[in-house]
């Protein structure tokens, strides 16, 4: 008897223990609120049917994961843009998750960040429009050990150095290079270093979000930095450009003069800050209260008959780059209303109800409410003028110690010695021809051109060249590769460069091979290898020898195009298109190109009027997926221009003309096109309802607009003027008085006089501090109009780093002085005194000045366009 008892007590420990030990290897669940969780199911649930043709590649492994991971996989899932859906798959995605856990788990800040901060702002792999790729955990193994000893702010301002050694500013095209080909060539614009900067930052569990201002209000440009999540609170800094603390940067001071700062968030987000805009994907939300002083606007929209007008679109519009650029677009409510938060300026409110429309000024500083009745319509012809005014400056945030400056001053030189000793391993003009065989293909120049373009990627291609040595009829091998954009050459991997090259079939003539079959790329797409892929795909479906109208047919019948679900923008590859069968509109036109040429279909894509165009009947011809006629161009415009300043007007700078589209005008984008390289130039247009607009700054950011609206009708040969309105000497909104002005006697080198130096044409001192973006840009502007500078005939006195290698920009009238931004500078502090600046090291610092030591013009800190309003100035 006492050893049955004995023996159920031992039953019953046992049973105990497996109780306790089942308890505690429970699994956790990564969405805690049960409601939001089940939303994310449900959503979840809803794109395995959307994607149910790529179901394989995305879901199969989705019943073998812990709890965790299936809840972070299916977020990602529901939420992500057509594009990560269409073009990558499960392992990948897998991958990201548990380097996101991993982080989190590795470092002693992983576990106290929340969970909602960290779901869309540590687990979410997108930062914006970029290409994706394995950076996350290549980033996490070099950064691990550097930072895992650190305080979470440390870390921060400690990625932000490592992001610095590898990548700096340079100005490219729109397409976001993914993270580690932006690593590859060492340089990226901002949108690419703040992508490389969020990425890296993510990879070691800190919580980062890429801010965006759309455009500024007072120069012609947009920018784009990171905020960082530490300790409960969110600050920004400069991304690949790192600063003694956090809430540093260039454009610390410029942003306290936007009128919105925004970023995308995956998912239904719940934070604290405005949704500008949220549906079941994404939500945009309004970070401008973090830089700068704002008011919420409310615009009330009635019909012609006093009705508020519920679903209308409110779009929030700056002036920027020529046009009126929406910051936001808000839908009104019930009672005709929509509102939104935005910064102390000047913005064109338009609202459309996609048949009717209207329009009007509101300055923001002195007006928060705005009624506006829909009652124009598309076909009147007249013209109006503004006067734009942005938000005035506030200050910088934070003032280091002089000893953290000139510490970080150190380790900036450092990191660009290093980064530098990288970018001198790329081939030279003296030890390409190491990497190649003799080519039969290309001349000399042809070869070194490929290979210096390249840069970083120099082995793919030279990979490529050496396949392609010998003679080969019928390959326009350096043609091709030059139908490639200077980024592709950068970041394209040689078996995409083989599996997209076509020779000519001398089917048609040689202009209609090189414009509509020889080139892979469409539009901003990455370029990936699709001819072959959609070659056999159509061919299984029948369709090997489909013509032009038979595509569209069948693209009509089996793309599903819906723009919302593609939300980040980046093009869905041809193959995802294919695959998902879902799309945004640009996308199916990009897949619709490809699938043209893949059948030999000469086909290409206008990307400055977005039409497309396939050649049948031996001419080119219009193809729409709109349920009307596609209209031909039939129409033309000659733009002439009769003034003296500028010379010659440049698209976006100074103009851009934009056609009404259901309510609005959609702007073409001509930039670097050669139909308006000069003037008078004609354009082919298809008939419509078109816009003009030219604009004109002053210094200070005051713009001087000018639009001008106007019908072209079919066979219509119209001529049109490009106005823009003069500035006046001094800017009429400003107060005058007395000129700043500093000693003419001063000596500024070797006995030379600030009187002698500067002449009877003037002079400009430059002051470029430690030569960061602002002074860059300021660099490649001058550099651009270097031919009207040197007409101009005054000096240019410059200061920059000696890292900055000054000498080599070949600026005509310039002599240049090398001094570090912490260096004492007498006559940089004579200028900032007469001027009675509160000056924080906002660089360039610019002043012209005549033989008198009058100070005729200032500028500070960061602005587009710069050199051009110097060059007004000297009229």
């Amino acid at each position: 008897m006492i050893k049955s008892i004995r023996w159920h007590h031992g039953v019953l420990l046992l049973l105990t223990m497996l109780l306790m030990m089942t308890a505690c290897k429970k699994e956790t669940h990564f969405i805690t609120d049960k409601q939001y969780r089940n939303q994310v199911h449900s959503d979840y649930e809803n794109r395995m049917v959307l994607a149910e043709r790529r179901a394989d590649v995305l879901f199969a492994m989705m019943d073998t994961l812990s709890t965790e991971e299936r809840e972070a996989m299916e977020f990602l899932y529901a939420y992500m843009p057509y594009s990560d859906l269409a073009d990558y798959d499960g392992d990948y995605f897998l991958r990201q998750v548990r380097s996101a856990f991993a982080a989190r788990d590795t470092f002693a800040w992983g576990r106290t960040v929340p969970e909602d901060v960290f779901r869309h702002f540590v687990l979410v792999y997108r930062v914006n429009n970029e290409d994706l790729d394995s950076a996350r955990w290549i980033m996490q193994r070099e950064l691990k050990e550097r930072v895992r000893n650190l305080s979470m702010y440390d870390a921060a301002l400690e990625v932000n150095h490592w992001c610095h050694e590898h990548v700096a500013y340079r100005a490219a095209d729109s397409r976001t290079s993914a993270p580690l080909a932006t690593m590859r060539t060492s340089l990226g614009r901002c949108g690419e270093e703040s992508t490389f900067a969020v990425t890296a930052l993510r990879s070691v569990g800190i919580p980062a979000r890429q801010c965006y201002t759309p455009r500024w209000a007072h120069c012609d440009d947009n920018h784009a930095w990171v905020e960082v999540w530490i300790d409960g609170r969110w600050y920004f800094l400069g991304a690949c450009e790192p600063d003694p603390e956090l809430d540093m940067g260039w454009f610390s001071v410029p942003s306290t003069r936007t009128m919105m700062v925004h970023s995308n968030c995956f998912g239904p987000y719940r934070g604290s800050e405005e949704v500008n805009f949220q549906n079941s994907l994404y939500a945009k939300i309004n970070m401008l209260p973090n830089y700068a002083p704002t008011e919420k606007v409310s615009i009330t929209v009635y019909n012609a008959n006093n009705q508020p007008v519920e679903g209308a679109d409110v779009k929030f519009k700056l002036y920027n780059y020529s046009e009126y650029y929406p910051l936001a677009t808000v839908k009104t409510n019930s009672k005709g209303v929509a509102q939104l938060t935005t910064g102390k300026g000047d913005l064109l409110i338009w609202a459309t109800d996609g048949k009717q429309y209207a329009y009007a000024k509101l300055d923001v500083r002195q007006q928060q409410s705005l009624e506006l009745y829909l009652t124009r319509e598309a076909g009147t012809a007249y013209e109006e003028t503004f006067e734009m005014v942005p938000p005035e400056a506030g200050k910088a945030k934070v003032t280091p110690t002089e000893v953290k400056v000139k510490t970080n001053a150190k380790r900036i030189a450092y990191e660009d010695s290093l980064r530098g000793a990288y970018v001198a391993t790329f081939p030279t003009q003296q030890n390409y021809k190491e990497l190649l065989k003799p080519n039969a293909n290309l001349t000399d120049a042809q070869a070194w051109d490929l290979i210096h373009r390249s840069e970083g990627n120099y082995r793919e291609v030279a990979f490529f060249l050496n396949n392609h040595f010998q003679q080969e009829e019928d390959i326009y091998l350096y043609e091709y590769l030059c139908s490639f954009s200077d980024k592709d050459l950068r970041d394209t991997p040689a078996e995409v460069f083989e599996a997209q090259l076509t020779f000519d079939s001398k089917t048609f003539p040689i202009d209609v091979y090189k414009k509509g079959l020889m080139p892979a790329r469409i539009s901003n797409e990455l370029v990936r290898p699709w001819g072959r892929y959609l070659v056999e795909k159509f061919s299984e479906e029948g369709m090997g020898n489909a013509n032009a109208e038979q595509v569209r047919e069948w693209t009509l019948k089996n793309v599903a195009v819906d723009d919302t679900g593609n939300y980040y923008n980046c093009p869905i590859s041809p193959i995802g298109v294919f695959e998902l069968r879902r799309s945004d509109a640009h996308s199916r036109d990009i897949f619709y190109v490809a699938a043209c040429r893949s059948l030999n279909i000469p086909a290409y894509l206008d990307n400055a009027t977005n039409i497309i165009y396939v050649y049948s009947d031996n001419r080119w011809q219009t193809i729409t997926f709109e349920e009307k006629e596609a209209e031909q161009p039939t129409a033309k415009l000659t733009l002439t221009y009769k003034g003296k300043t500028p010379t010659n007007p440049v698209y976006w700078i100074h103009f851009t003309l934009a056609k009404y589209e259901k309510g609005d005008f959609v702007t073409f984008d001509y930039e670097n096109d050669d139909r308006l390289a000069h003037f008078p130039a004609t354009l082919d247009l298809v008939p419509g309802y078109y816009m003009l607009s030219t604009g004109n700054r002053y210094p200070e950011g005051d713009v001087l607009s000018r639009v001008e609206f106007f019908e072209v009708k079919e066979g219509d040969q119209l001529t049109k003027e490009i106005m823009i309105r003069p500035l006046e000497a001094v800017n009429p909104r400003l107060q005058q008085g007395d000129k700043a002005s500093i000693n003419p006697s001063v000596e500024l080198f070797d006995g030379v006089t600030l009187a002698d130096y500067a002449g009877s044409k003037g002079m400009l001192f430059v002051f470029l501090g430690d030569y960061r973006e602002p002074s860059k840009h300021l660099v490649k502007e001058l550099q651009a109009i270097s031919k009207e500078w040197k007409a101009w005939g005054g000096m240019t006195y410059l200061v920059a780093p000696t890292e900055a290698k000054a000498l080599s920009w070949n600026l005509p009238n310039t002599d240049c002085f090398t001094a570090k931004a912490t260096d004492k500078d007498p006559l940089r502090d004579q200028i900032i005194d007469a001027l009675k600046l509160d000056f924080k090291g906002d660089y360039p610092l610019v002043a012209l000045v005549n033989n008198k030591g009058e100070i005729l013009f200032h500028s500070e800190g960061y602005r587009i366009g710069l050199a051009e309003t110097i060059l007004k100035m000297t009229k």
